[in-house]
């Protein structure tokens, strides 16, 4: 399968579209397999691309597109090594895994993790995308200059 990470996105649409394409594949994963991906992560949320090549990795404006355009690439989750098959005996018993900023509350308490925990890690790496990117295409804040702006407007 061939993706660019999810904080690659053009517009804030897109990623979320992004989001919820991983969100329904890790659905459809547990309910037709019983498998949790226990390891959301921006890492393992990717769009998919057709192929290997700038023009997909990062979709161009098309000519004579509205202003509103944006492309719509679709989003899967990745990386299944750290998932849990809960039809095998002890499956929903193994240790914790995951990334720490994604994982839910239930999962760093070492309690029983469920579907809608695993929810709850999209609802970080959203949250987290859209706190850390400044904008499109992996463009990160620079917290430094937004706290020397803050502060000078405490004066």
């Amino acid at each position: 399968t061939c993706g660019v990470n999810i904080s690659w996105f053009r517009t804030a649409r897109e990623m979320f579209h992004g989001i919820i394409g991983a969100v329904v594949s890790h659905h459809n994963t547990y309910r037709r397999r019983k498998v949790l991906h226990h390891d959301v992560s921006d890492g393992n949320t990717i769009f998919l691309v057709e192929r290997i090549s700038a023009e997909a990795a990062v979709p161009p404006h098309l000519g004579g597109a509205e202003k509103e355009w944006t492309p719509m690439r679709n989003g899967v989750a990745s990386d299944w090594g750290s998932a849990t098959d809960y039809l095998e005996p002890g499956g929903a018993s193994l240790p914790r895994t995951g990334t720490l900023p994604f994982e839910s509350n239930a999962s760093m308490l070492n309690t029983k993790v469920e579907f809608y925990h695993n929810l709850e890690s999209y609802f970080w790496l959203a949250y987290l995308i859209t706190c850390n990117c400044a904008g499109p295409f992996n463009m990160r804040r620079d917290w430094d200059s937004e706290i020397k702006l803050s502060t000078t407007h405490k004066t």
